[in-house]
């Protein structure tokens, strides 16, 4: 009578059998395509008796992705070698851009800039209006000139509002002024005087730091205008927004953003657009402290990537523009470094994820241009920090 052990026997010698005739026609296989030239390895083991017969998990995946490599050769290789070439390309066009960003405006020595007629003087040597590559959505005007969007009339509707606030009394004894465009009239919580959902904190964040009544360390105005580029600023400061009234202990500028991101105006135009309105400023208010704010980096991709190009349909093309940024920048603050009563103010590593500087924080700024309550909070608290390095040197 047969027992349970050889029971277990029998059933482990029927296992080893049917395992062996599986394996057997895969061996076959295996030699033929040997002796027919194919590349091939070992094919994946089966776990034995022994611990010796026995394959890691490690091999047995390694020679499955191996068969797979040699069955789709003709197809992976090539995708690799194009996964290369894109890789290559991008480095090169990063690169290529930040030297076009640089090289049209490195030439130019704006530290030497005293008046208005030194910098007509350089601007007449102006060589191009327009971004690299986007001459077809150029629309940038002269930027020795004032422009202005008369025909708009919510943006007449908002410079009347600035104007009515400047010639206030209320404002005479105002410790700074901030100029610029929708990122400084953010801080109200408004886009050309009206209510904007998206920045319904930012009204709480700056009266906490600029408002005396609230509890601000500072008395502050905002003078900004939503899509402003800095020939509207001009034509603003030069139709009632400087006016006689208005003498605070800083002007705070902060414009050039829209200048290429709307209007595609050159780096070095949009350089000399900045250093007009600084011109102005000073030609008509000497002696007042001018802070001109390093441009924010912005980014056209859904994931804030600032180095990468934003690809749509034909004619819908949009490079980078942070290289450009930084060149504009470095030449701002080549400038205020020249100048007693001019001063460069840079807080941009606030808005970057990391160190690296390639992705912007969407917590602190939510659509890669404009801060969020958070960011602009982070924004000011680093605004009064200058402000004391400033109002404490002039005691």
């Amino acid at each position: 009578m047969p027992t349970s052990a050889d029971s277990k026997k029998d059933g482990s010698s029927r296992v080893a059998f049917e395992m062996e005739s599986l394996r057997q026609p895969l061996v076959r296989a295996s030699i033929k395509k040997r002796r027919a030239g194919v590349d091939t390895i070992p094919l994946p083991c089966e776990r034995g008796k022994s611990r010796t017969d026995r394959c890691s998990t490690a091999e047995t995946k390694f020679s499955r992705f191996w068969n797979l490599m040699q069955k789709w050769k003709f197809l992976l290789y090539p995708a690799f070698a194009a996964i290369l070439v894109i890789l290559f390309q991008t480095a090169t066009t990063i690169r290529f851009e930040k030297e076009i960003a640089s090289g049209s405006i490195a030439v130019t020595k704006y530290s030497s800039i005293n008046s208005q007629d030194d910098l007509k003087e350089i601007s007449s040597d102006l060589k191009s209006l327009c971004f690299p590559g986007q001459e077809k959505k150029c629309k940038c005007l002269d930027p020795m000139q004032p422009g202005g969007r008369e025909g708009k009339l919510h943006w007449l509707k908002a410079v009347q509002e600035n104007k009515d606030a400047a010639s206030s009394s209320e404002h005479e004894d105002a410790d700074v002024v901030f100029y610029g465009d929708s990122i400084t009239e953010g801080w109200k919580g408004t886009s050309y005087g009206f209510p904007n959902g998206r920045k319904d904190n930012n009204l709480a964040v700056y009266n906490s730091l600029f408002s005396l009544e609230d509890g601000g360390k500072y008395k502050g105005l905002t003078l900004g205008i939503s899509g402003d580029r800095s020939v509207d600023l001009l034509w603003r400061l030069q139709n009632g927004e400087l006016n006689d009234h208005l003498n605070p202990k800083v002007f705070w500028l902060l414009v050039g953003t829209n200048d290429m991101g709307n209007s595609w105006c050159s780096p070095e135009a949009t350089t000399i657009g900045i250093l007009r309105v600084v011109e102005e400023i000073r030609a008509r208010k000497p002696g007042i402290t001018i802070v001109i704010n390093a441009i924010f980096p912005r980014s056209f991709m859904k994931n804030g990537h600032v180095l990468k190009k934003h690809l749509g349909p034909p004619g819908r093309y949009s490079p980078p523009l942070w290289p450009a940024i930084q060149a504009i920048n470095s030449q701002l603050k080549e400038y205020s470094d020249s100048h007693e009563d001019i001063e460069f103010f840079d807080s941009n590593d606030l808005f970057f994820k990391d160190d690296k500087q390639l992705k912007l924080n969407q917590h602190l700024m939510y659509d890669f241009l404009h801060p969020s309550s958070v960011g602009y909070k982070l924004w000011g608290d680093r605004i009064v920090q200058k402000l004391d390095e400033l109002f404490s040197s002039s005691r």
